[in-house]
Order: C-alpha cells, then structure tokens, then sequence
C-alpha cells in the first residue's frame, strides 16, 4: 500500500486536504481563514480520543486528522498538575478530560485575560503572561531525592544546558536540575479548573465536549495501534472486541514495569548514558562532547519518541518536519534519525536514497520500514508483512565484532538483555543477505513472526543505513528472572563500572531495577557507538 503526504482523514473529497506545516500551533485555524483551512488539515486536539473521529459525515472529520497522540499520563492528573499551561508540558503529556494541544491565543502577549480556564485552553507564546497569573504556582523547595541535587553537590553553573550530564565525574561533584521532571512539580490543591472553550472556531467548538466516555484504560496503558488502518483503535471499544488487547492483563502482572509518567525510563536514560559514556574513549567522548549542533537531525514521528533520548544523553540535534526533508539543505556529514509515524512522503524517502548514496547516514525505527525502506531501499530490506504484539523479547548480539554494538557483551553476560515490541511492531524482512548484516537478533521474534532480525545495519553507495524493530524510547521493561527484579545498582557491579558511576546509579536510581538500567545503558551504548564512529570518520 502506498502512502502519500496528505491528510489521511477518511472524508471522501475531490481534492484531499493536504496537512499543515504549523500543526496545532497554526494561527489561521482559528482567526476565521476559510481558504488556509479549505486547503489544509490540523491535528485534532483531541487526537484519537475524539468522538467524533469515526463520523464520515462530519465536517470536522474533513478539516481535522486523528493521529494516535502516544504519550505518558502526567503523574499528577488534571487536578493536581502545576504545569497544564505549559505547552510543552501538554503535548509531552497526557490528562485526562483535557485535550492534547493548547488554542493558540489570537492575543498572545497582549492578553489580558488571567482566568485560570482561558490559561488552560489557549497558549501564549511568552513567559510574561504566566508571570503575571493569579493562578500560578511557585516551587522553590524541590524534593532532592526526585531531581539531580544532592546535599554534598554544587548547582552546575551550566544548569540543564550543560553538556556533561552524563560524565559520572562531573555529575557526582555537581547537580542539575530537571527543569522538564514532572516529579519535580509540587502539586497544587485539587481544584477541578477545566471549562469549555469560550473563544475557538464553530468547527472547533465541538471539542470542549468531545471528553471520552471513559478513560480509565488511560490509567493503566495507551490505546493499542491498528495494524489494519494505521490508526489508533477507539478508547471506548467494547473489553470483548477481539482486536482491543486486555489493558487490565498488562498491568496485573507484576513481572513487568510499566514507565507510565515516561520520567522512569527518562532518569534511567541518563543514568543509562553515564554507564555507557565511560566505556568509550577520551577522545570519542570529547568528539561527542563537541559534536556541532545540526551534526543529528531528528524527523518526528507519531510514535517513537529519538529526540527524548537524545535529550537524556546530552546529544545535540536540530529537528525537521518530514514534509520539510524536500528543500532543506542536508550535510552529507549529518545523521539523520527517522522517528516510526504512520506515514512518510513518498518523494522525501526517494531523496533519501540518493543522499544516502552520496554519503549519507539514516537511522530509521519500525514503521519506517514500510514508509521509507518499502519505498527507497526495498533492494535492502522490507517489511515482511506480519505485526508484533505488545511484548518484550530477549536478544542477543549477532555479530560482537561489529563497533555499533561494542559493549553489549558485557551487558549481557548476567542477564539476557531485552528489547520491547510495540503493538504493530514491523519484523524484518531481508531481501539483499550479501550486503545486510544483522547485528542483534531475538529467537523470540523469529519464532513468532518469522524474522529474528532486531537491528540491522547496510551500506548503500558511500552512505550507511540503520533499521531496528520497534522504538528508541521505551515504554516499559519486564523482570523476567531474579537478577532484572534487582537494584539498578546490580547493574553497574555486573559491568564493572566506575566507583562514581556505581554511586550515580545508587544515588539516582535508587527507585530503578536492573531490566530498566540495562536496557537504557545499551540503547544509550549504541547511540554513543554510532555517533563516535560517524564523526571519527569525519576527521
């Protein structure tokens, strides 16, 4: 099946509507241009909650799209959060009964209305306005043991814009605070403060009573992706639908983790990033460490989520949108991550290829194998048609000698690593053997789906191409024998870590186990893998 750069909304029209470069945050959505929305479409605030996403006859149907908005609930909830008019807050987490995406204000710096429901539907685009809020909240006695500072450390003059997060040295001399933690937050009085919009579009206006019927299978995990449709199943799915998997089995076992707030697994990101940093040389730790800005551009996705890891290891990047990779001008000498999302436009996939050939680096994850490698490398690789449920899987390593897997060996020598399969998940088929080399593979998966390759790796032309399974940043890790069910400490002894590494694990990941320590440690290994050997080749 072929997928193309417009809107993928199910409204049958002459002329599809293409999407809009600006997203939620467009300003003509709603100062009344009728032609801007008769030629483009927006997110849906609601994203795949929507009521009204199924309708066919909906007007809204035609002008919104209902991409599945997969992130974490916010630990706090809608009543107790301090950070619902914080835009990127809101759209890195989800409350319940509240939309995704915060109302550009047609006023922005110049309004003057302070009430505490026009804060929590429109966004400003300045700090000035939260500034002066009747409603705003002030922390100044953050918990310790939640964040980077530690009693015996000095506040980092660099504060969160320090590069050396993850040098174990510099990190247990001084501290850094997580301006973007949501376990930082002191919670507010619980005061229910979510109104209907009084200020969007008749088209729009639907929203504020678009609430799901009910979304306490939000509590326990995300709605599963179709495999059928490339869309999100609906949150109001009868229990007994055959395609709906059973939120209340995932959540009773208690062998697995959930990282539902997505602080977890971000903390053990960079505790993960600390163990790996130390493995490498000084010198390919001072090219990471000086690496230029633009050296890493990440193209969001639906789904996965590169940039939050990037994030936690310190790895600078510059973000494009994919319907952007047409005219921007891309370094051969740059690395280009490509998140999973549901489609990818046919004639970007295609200019990869001929800037991969010229010398190019690509790092693709799960759904980009059938919307980019499907089209651009299917000489390679390609999706071989089957879909993974929501699992995690061991794995072992396919070929130690290769350096972008450097480091695992020691990782798995206690405890057989694991790697979590998204629902839908894409296994990969091989179709050049001579030229693909499969670097991590798991029985499991070959079992199951009839291809055991997790990561793979091909040179084509003078450029190099990376593909794994499911995504970078994970949800959630399972403790299948005694050793993941121990302390993130355990870990750090197993691979013979630094004395100040062992003590940043103990010290931070204290609330962390050896399943999650050991896969964020080995993803945070391969990224620091690739991106030394990349920029060594540069000199």
């Amino acid at each position: 099946m072929q997928f193309n750069r417009f809107s993928t909304n199910s409204f049958s029209t002459s002329r599809p509507l293409q999407r809009c470069r600006d997203g939620h945050e467009c300003q003509l959505l709603y100062n009344g241009s009728t032609e801007h929305k008769s030629l483009y479409s927006h997110p849906c605030r609601w994203s795949e909650l929507c009521r009204e996403k199924n309708n066919n006859d909906s007007e809204h149907v035609r002008l919104f799209t209902h991409d599945p908005h997969q992130v974490p609930l916010c630990k706090f909830g809608p009543d107790d959060c301090s950070k619902l008019t914080d835009v990127e807050h809101r759209h890195s987490y989800r409350h319940e009964g509240l939309p995704d995406f915060l109302i550009p204000c047609r006023f922005k710096d110049r309004c003057r209305d302070r009430s505490t429901e026009h804060a929590h539907t429109f966004a400003h685009p300045s700090g000035s306005y939260h500034e002066t809020q009747s409603f705003r909240t002030t922390n100044n006695s953050r918990d310790n043991s939640n964040g980077r500072f530690a009693f015996n450390q000095t506040p980092c003059k660099y504060g969160d814009e320090c590069y050396k997060q993850s040098d174990p040295e510099h990190c247990s001399r001084y501290s850094h605070p997580l301006s973007r933690d949501p376990l930082s937050q002191t919670p507010r009085s619980s005061t229910k403060s979510f109104s209907p919009n009084t200020q969007s579009t008749p088209t729009d206006n639907f929203n504020s009573r678009a609430v799901p019927l009910s979304t306490n299978h939000l509590t326990s995990r995300l709605p599963p992706r179709s495999t059928n449709n490339l869309t999100s199943l609906s949150p109001t799915a009868s229990a007994d639908n055959s395609n709906t998997r059973e939120a209340s089995t995932t959540v009773r076992r208690s062998n697995i983790h959930l990282c539902g707030s997505g602080n977890d697994m971000e903390r053990a990101y960079r505790i993960g990033g600390a163990l790996a940093m130390e493995t490498l040389s000084k010198s390919d730790q001072q090219a990471i460490q000086n690496m230029p800005d633009d050296a890493v551009i990440v193209v969001p996705g639906s789904y996965d989520h590169i940039d939050r890891v990037l994030k936690s290891l310190n790895i600078k990047y510059i973000t494009v949108e994919a319907t952007n990779l047409l005219t921007h001008p891309i370094r051969l000498d740059q690395t280009v991550y490509i998140n999973c999302s549901s489609s990818f436009p046919i004639d970007a996939a295609r200019r990869l290829r001929q800037l991969v050939e010229q010398g190019l680096h690509i790092i693709t994850t799960d759904w980009a194998l059938a919307h980019v490698h499907n089209v651009a490398f299917s000489d390679f690789i390609q999706h071989n048609g089957l879909s993974t449920a929501d699992e995690v899987v061991g794995i072992e390593v396919a070929d130690p000698k290769h350096p972008l897997v450097s480091g695992f060996l020691s990782a798995s020598q206690h405890a057989l690593p694991q790697w979590w399969l998204e629902t839908g998940s894409h296994p990969i088929r091989i179709v050049n053997e001579d030229k693909v080399r499969v670097l991590i593979r798991s029985a499991t998966l070959g079992e199951k789906y009839r291809s055991d390759a997790v990561l793979v790796t091909f040179d084509c032309g003078k450029g190099n191409v990376i593909h794994m399974v499911s995504h970078f940043y994970l949800q959630r890790s399972e403790t299948r024998d005694q050793r993941h069910q121990m302390p993130a400490k355990q870990y750090a002894m197993d691979i013979k870590a630094s004395t100040g590494a062992t003590n940043l694990v103990a010290s931070q990941g204290q609330h962390l186990n050896y399943a999650q320590i050991q896969s964020s440690s080995t993803s945070a290994q391969f990224i620091y893998n690739q991106l030394s050997t990349r920029l060594n080749s540069k000199k």
